[in-house]
């Protein structure tokens, strides 16, 4: 049945005039908040839409009312020329041939790859799937498009570029027409970034239509057809793409000329190494290491940043330096002190700041407001705390002074912080953990999905956070970042260090393979290494 379901999908008929989808005048409103107002945005066949905005300007509002996962205000909507009725959901996007992968994956972790594709296309009375059929099946698309997935592999146990491969190919094997994507890119490196672009560019000529929801203008500008721009839940414009720049792109989404370069990044002048890593090991559990003797240091006022591929060991050193992870071999010393034997607490309340990748999995709690989550990991203590009774009014207090310190768009400390954008999530996250002052700083992909002004923002704090003498490990998958912020740059591939760069040594296209194992850390000539 899942195979007839594809089939049906794939056999959609076009309808006679070229627009696919017509959105118009669609508003939305949660609480106080007005998402959307009086939006419209039209489709047409065989075009590369590019939908971009700061976060909140109410980009992903429109296209999860399109995927049906969110009902409009008002408005209407036609998708294939049929009337959308009040019943659009999601599984009736998808019978339409519409497909989105979101930003934050919908994937059930204890179940394979293989099952997460085929079970959204089984029906209930499907009591023995023909499981062996829907693996041939998937397993085409994955060599056809290039995916680097086994179908047996739990999603529990893969990286986040590997969760977004199996995102899309969820979409693909259900026969998706209409091509969602939020930010697709931000968990690739280049090379996979531009592998995936140029796909889209080869649904383009089949005839399928996509909206690439980004904030990378170098990507929309690349690929797209049109741009189409969102500022305050309002339609700003949409243009042609030979018709406008880059610049001009940036100035409607923030109203303002965008500043294309940050404040001066000097290394400091002497390097006083305030983090030391030795020969630090993890091995999974059938004894195969994941991180495999790393050691590097981290100087005062230094920002160090750490390049690879997703799911080279990146996750599992940040998270053995905060103390997440058990079984660490070595040693980390931070500012004279050893502490790879000390809890996660007492590593924090010695100066060890945390910015983890996850911000909805481990960064927030999204029940809690945004006050709650400013004092999180401060809550039992003083003046929050007395006598194990929660002080609602300190709480307050330095809620007020921190959503006014780091410019939190909130309104009030008391908003349940699943309401904010992602930039102003972020902006807590940051709150929190520079507020306790601390020597060192791991930060995860720490712009991840950010628009132009949240990664300016975050950006601008770590360099002000490495002015201030603070150390920085700054783990991230988008090279731009990393070479506009480090001072140094260390590339991981299967959890091991293979090569390391100065900021004015750096090499981008070694860099490059380095991160795909075909240049080792002592060779002159690009040597593959087996990938297994």
């Amino acid at each position: 049945m899942a195979g007839n379901r594809m089939a049906s999908a794939q056999k959609l008929a076009l309808p006679r005039d070229s627009t696919l989808v017509a959105m118009e005048n669609i508003s939305k409103t949660f609480g106080d908040v007005k998402a959307l107002d009086d939006v419209s945005f039209y489709l047409r066949k065989g075009e590369i839409r590019a939908l971009v905005g700061e976060n909140g300007a109410g980009k992903s509002t429109l296209m999860n009312i399109l995927y049906g996962m969110y009902h409009a205000d008002s408005g209407r909507i036609q998708v294939w020329g049929e009337e959308v009725t009040v019943k659009w959901c999601p599984q009736m996007a998808i019978s339409k041939g519409i497909g989105m992968i979101h930003q934050h994956f919908s994937l059930i972790p204890n179940l394979t790859v293989l099952e997460n594709v085929v079970m959204p296309t089984l029906e209930w009375m499907d009591i023995s799937p023909q499981w062996k059929s829907y693996e041939q099946q998937i397993n085409k698309i994955i060599h056809d498009y290039g995916f680097q997935l086994c179908l047996k592999n739990r999603i529990d146990t893969l990286s986040l570029g590997e969760k977004q491969q199996v995102e899309i190919l969820k979409a693909l094997y259900q026969g998706a027409k209409i091509l969602i994507l939020d930010e697709p890119t931000g968990v690739l490196t280049p090379q996979q970034a531009e592998n995936l672009l140029q796909f889209l560019v080869s649904l383009r000529e089949r005839g399928y239509s996509v909206v690439l929801v980004t904030h990378k203008l170098n990507e929309a500008m690349a690929i797209c057809d049109r741009v189409t721009v969102l500022r305050g839940g309002r339609h700003v414009a949409t243009v042609e793409k030979e018709e406008t720049t880059p610049q001009e792109i940036a100035r409607m989404m923030v109203d303002r000329e965008w500043l294309a370069k940050l404040e001066n990044n000097a290394p400091p002048a002497t390097v006083k190494p305030v983090l030391e890593v030795k020969e630090l090991t993890i091995e999974d559990r059938h004894g195969r290491p994941v991180l495999d003797k790393i050691s590097f240091s981290v100087g005062a006022g230094e920002i160090v940043g750490v390049a690879g591929v997703s799911g080279n060991g990146q996750t599992e050193l940040a998270e053995a330096l905060v103390g997440l992870r058990r079984g660490v071999k070595g040693s980390i010393i931070m500012d004279g002190s050893r502490i790879d034997g000390w809890s996660v607490g007492k590593r924090r309340y010695a100066g060890l700041g945390y910015i983890p990748e996850d911000r909805h999995g481990t960064g927030l709690v999204l029940e809690l407001s945004v006050a709650e989550n400013l004092v999180l990991d401060r809550i039992r203590q003083m003046p929050f705390s007395r006598l194990r009774i929660v002080q609602p009014q300190a709480i307050e207090k330095v809620a007020q002074e921190a959503i006014q310190a780091y410019a939190i768009k909130t309104p009030s400390a008391k908003t349940p912080i699943r309401n904010l954008s992602g930039g102003n999530q972020q902006k807590v996250v940051l709150a929190r953990t520079l507020s306790a002052n601390p020597k060192v700083v791991i930060a995860c992909q720490p712009t991840w999905g950010l628009d132009f002004s949240a990664t300016e923002y975050v950006r601008k704090k770590l360099i002000e956070c490495a002015q201030a003498g603070i150390g920085c490990l700054l783990i991230s998958s988008d090279l731009d970042e990393l070479m506009e912020l480090s001072h140094r740059i260390i590339v991981m591939f299967h959890g091991r260090i293979v090569g390391e760069f100065k900021r004015d040594e750096i090499d981008l296209d070694r860099l490059g393979l380095m991160m795909t194992g075909y240049a080792g850390e002592n060779s002159n000539e690009p040597k593959r290494k087996e990938i297994v």
